[in-house]
């Protein structure tokens, strides 16, 4: 097995998924009043839903872009082999979603990554229902590495809050991370089983609507495998094509941590630092409503934000 980070062996390894198959591996108090009642010059944004639905309107004509940005090669560290197979099997998942899947030049540098999420930002996504980016890397707690140098996580999303990308208020962003978070090993814990409709304006915060799911705990390591890809990323490809367009985001998010809990386990029999070990994803959510990726099926099924009345969304500054 392989860990994301720069700190594992240099050595050929191997691992196994516990539901069966040997398979070569590596370890990748102020004083408040409600929100209604605050009045000030802030920029309205028209947004296409009603504030009481349960669910994100993703009806809009585009589901919208999904950004993959990976990297592979580094100029101290080892290679992140098996990473090229995450990024081919997201674009396949991704794309049956009906995504407008982009991938980012091969091992970007820090101004890369800047300069395409920055051309993403700016970008009208009054059409589309929502926005993903995953990235993939070797990490550290709250860093990612490029082919220069660091850079924090949140720079992933921060181009994208509501108050600097208008057209996305209101709709979820999604960040998915893979990378190591850190330098412990989980050596898990065994168990056993025993059988017994009107116009408003509102206020939202500029960082709500957001989810952010890493591979793993924070301070710990991420697991990979150089033939198959990595534990967290195979798990979320597997869980979108089996319940995409059934489950919502964040049910289906807690299955793709079971399959990581349950189903993945290092073996490293040359290594007892490394075998045996175990990983269990990290989901951070700032959504307010419930995220369904349903199929588009006529046009009248789609809002281009021409039909019905509006909401509109104070942007926060």
């Amino acid at each position: 097995m392989q860990a994301d980070d720069k700190c594992i062996p240099q050595q050929k390894q191997e691992g196994v998924s516990t539901s069966g198959g040997s398979q070569r591996s590596v370890p990748d108090g102020w004083p408040f009043k409600k929100a209604k009642d605050l009045i000030d010059a802030r920029q309205a944004v028209k947004i296409n839903f009603d504030p009481s639905a349960e669910e994100y309107n993703m009806r809009h004509k585009r589901r919208g872009v999904a950004l993959i940005i990976n990297h592979v090669n580094f100029k101290n560290m080892a290679t992140r082999t098996g990473s090229i197979k995450d990024t081919e099997d997201l674009k396949v998942s991704l794309d049956k979603l009906g995504f407008d899947v982009r991938v980012c030049p091969k091992d970007p540098t820090v101004k890369t990554i800047t300069t395409v999420l920055q051309s993403t930002a700016t970008e009208d996504h009054t059409d589309a229902d929502c926005l993903i980016v995953v990235a993939m890397s070797h990490g550290e707690s709250g860093l990612l590495h490029s082919t220069d140098s660091l850079y924090p996580v949140d720079m992933l999303w921060a181009p994208f809050t509501g108050d600097r990308c208008s057209s996305l208020a209101g709709k979820p962003k999604l960040f998915f991370i893979q990378a190591c978070r850190g330098m412990q090993l989980d050596k898990g814990v065994k168990v056993m089983h025993e059988t017994d409709s009107k116009r408003t304006t509102y206020t939202i915060p500029a960082y709500a609507d957001i989810m952010v799911a890493y591979s793993t705990y924070d301070g710990f390591y991420s697991w990979r495998n150089p033939d198959s890809g990595s534990w967290f990323i195979q798990a979320l490809c597997e869980e979108l094509e089996l319940h995409g367009r059934s489950r919502d985001l964040l049910s289906l998010m807690t299955f793709v941590n079971r399959r990581v809990a349950i189903e993945y386990q290092s073996y490293v029999p040359g290594s007892e630092k490394f075998h045996g070990k175990k990983q269990i994803p990290s989901i951070v959510s700032m959504l307010t409503r419930l995220v369904y990726f349903h199929d588009k099926h006529t046009p009248d099924d789609i809002d281009n934000g021409s039909k019905g009345k509006g909401t509109e969304v104070e942007k926060v500054t």
